[in-house]
């Protein structure tokens, strides 16, 4: 007789919690973080085995605990439980954690989530005839837009449409990423090795994920805000990577990462820079010049390119208290330094990064300007302006 559905979410649960502390970051995790994976993995196990107690008929009444059920079990199968000591001594050590405040000893429990996990998986086969590793994980998906992308990538993986399973997948991740705000600056499509450093923290497999991003396409936005899959073929956007191996290995992975990171706190993060602040370039007094090198072919160039004087053109004037807003950097002059002087001269872009000129520094003053952004007023209310400091 197959299992009935709430037998399956408990064991969904149950499966789910012990992925997140199957394979602990560490080798020799913290006290902290085994004493976590200890209460967790006593957690999953009482659910497993009311799953299996319920499938047998033998489920004892509320309130039902550990090695209750186990022992209930036994009474029906005429046998005791397999595993059923690493359980009593798993129960022995969480009261004593719980009640007494006394930490494990992490040379014996540092592999308590893999452990359990291995052992739950034999009950399921023994006891319900099915795999623990087969369960379909992704109805645990919280977010509908993610488990609808999922979803279509399931169903066109049915239909041995493997690019098509990536193409999903990838919107699935980033609708994942978008979506948790515990993770920032996470690319779709970039098996960065900065990633999965941070979501080794959540106990996702770097290795895993770092595959996962090879084999999904990168994403952009098109000029209607259409959001479109782009396959690099030079790299791995080829059929040689749109096989069924392959989608099967990333529909698992995913599941994995999207249970793993769903509910993870928001972390607050270091912003760069150049995403809430621009330059303010002001003029300290009447025709101040921005120049450019003026443009020749590339035999005027290469004839003159160790001209210690390039010839330049003026392509925008200022006065006093005019300014612009752009990027500001110092540029080194080469033979100034030979002179053991360093060049007073600032580099000028605007707001796309294309060089407006250059500009003497002590004919400007140079602060830093919250940008003129709706994001930026919501997000950063009252940023002071700064003085810019090179």
């Amino acid at each position: 007789m197959p299992p009935v559905p709430d037998v399956i979410d408990r064991l969904l649960i149950a499966k789910g919690l012990l992925s997140k502390i199957r394979f602990l970051p560490a080798a020799h995790p913290d006290r902290i973080s085994l004493a976590q994976a200890i209460l967790t993995a006593h957690d999953a196990a009482e659910l497993a085995s009311a799953a299996v107690a319920r499938h047998l008929n033998c489920l004892p009444a509320s309130p039902a605990y550990l090695m209750g059920i186990l022992a209930e079990i036994k009474k029906v199968q005429g046998a005791t439980v397999a595993h059923r000591d690493h359980f009593s001594k798993l129960n022995t050590v969480r009261n004593s954690l719980k009640h007494e405040g006394i930490f494990p000893d992490p040379q014996h429990w540092y592999r308590v989530g893999e452990q359990t996990y291995d052992y739950v998986s034999e009950w399921c086969q023994q006891y319900l005839g099915l795999s623990l590793d087969e369960l379909d994980e992704s109805a645990l998906i919280a977010n509908q837009e993610v488990k609808v992308f999922y979803d279509k990538a399931e169903d066109v993986f049915r239909r041995e449409q493997y690019k098509e399973t990536l193409e999903n997948l990838a919107f699935a991740t980033e609708a994942l990423l978008r979506s948790n705000q515990a993770l920032r600056n996470l690319r779709v499509g970039k098996p960065r090795a900065e990633d999965a450093i941070k979501l080794a923290a959540f106990g996702v497999h770097a290795n895993d994920y770092l595959a996962l991003q090879e084999f999904i396409p990168s994403l952009f936005y098109d000029s209607d805000e259409n959001l479109i899959a782009e396959w690099d073929q030079q790299k791995y956007g080829h059929p040689g990577n749109w096989t069924r191996d392959a989608s099967a290995f990333c529909l698992k992975t995913f599941v994995d990462v999207a249970l793993r990171i769903q509910d993870a706190d928001r972390i607050p993060g270091a912003i760069e820079f150049d995403y809430i602040y621009e330059h303010k370039i002001t003029a300290l007094d009447d025709g101040v010049e921005i120049v450019q090198e003026k443009a020749y072919g590339l035999a005027h160039r290469l004839a003159h390119s160790f001209s210690a004087h390039p010839e330049r053109v003026v392509v925008r004037t200022i006065n006093k208290d005019e300014s612009i807003l752009g990027k500001v950097s110092r540029k080194i002059d080469l033979f100034a330094m030979s002179r053991g002087e360093l060049s007073p001269i600032l580099l000028i872009k605007n707001r796309d990064q294309e060089l407006l000129g250059e500009v003497e520094a002590n004919k400007v003053r140079v602060t830093c300007v919250p940008r003129d952004d709706e994001i930026i007023r919501r997000y950063f209310p009252d940023l002071p302006e700064v003085e810019y400091e090179s």
